[in-house]
């Protein structure tokens, strides 16, 4: 497993983060439109701490994404903030991460960040990816790709799932 150590920068805020919305909005397809929407079982979501799909910038679509189910390279941002309840902010420089997702339909995916306990300025930072069936129980865990490997078998397993949805 592969830990980032990363110093961050602790301020105080003047202001509390506007709030998330509140859920109502409909998620941006990434795929073409058909006659007819595909239902929930037919389709992957994607959240969190997401920057690039397939190498084009969804940055501006929003926090929800649908894809079609099969190989999807994600990538994160390289900065990452997070804003505490008592209004201290914590920033952060992780460079850029790239995840191999085999996506199922039906499936829900998250690139999730989550920061260990501070310890003076260093604190340890963890991105893993995740995937949820409808239900929300997690079913199974990414770690960052390391190698064009990794990719090569995400397209693998993608290709597997499909012969067998068939």
């Amino acid at each position: 497993m592969r830990k980032i150590h990363i110093a961050l920068t602790v301020t105080l805020a003047l202001s509390t983060a506007a709030c998330m919305s509140g859920g109502g909005a409909p998620p941006y397809r990434l795929y073409p439109p058909g006659p007819h929407p595909l239902g929930s079982e037919q389709v992957s979501t994607l959240t969190g701490y997401v920057q690039f799909v397939d190498n084009r910038d969804v940055s501006s679509f929003g926090g929800l994404l649908e894809l079609l189910p099969g190989c999807h390279v994600i990538g994160t941002p390289s900065h990452w903030g997070e804003q505490s309840p008592g209004g201290a902010s914590v920033n952060a420089t992780t460079g850029r991460r790239t995840f191999a997702l085999p996506m199922k339909g039906g499936h829900q995916y998250q690139i999730e960040v989550s920061a260990g306990e501070m310890k003076g300025s260093l604190v340890r930072i963890t991105i893993k990816g995740h995937e949820s069936d409808l239900r929300g129980k997690k079913t199974r865990e990414f770690e960052p790709v390391t190698s064009p490997k990794d990719i090569q078998a995400c397209r693998e397993e993608a290709d597997k799932l499909a012969t067998h949805a068939q």
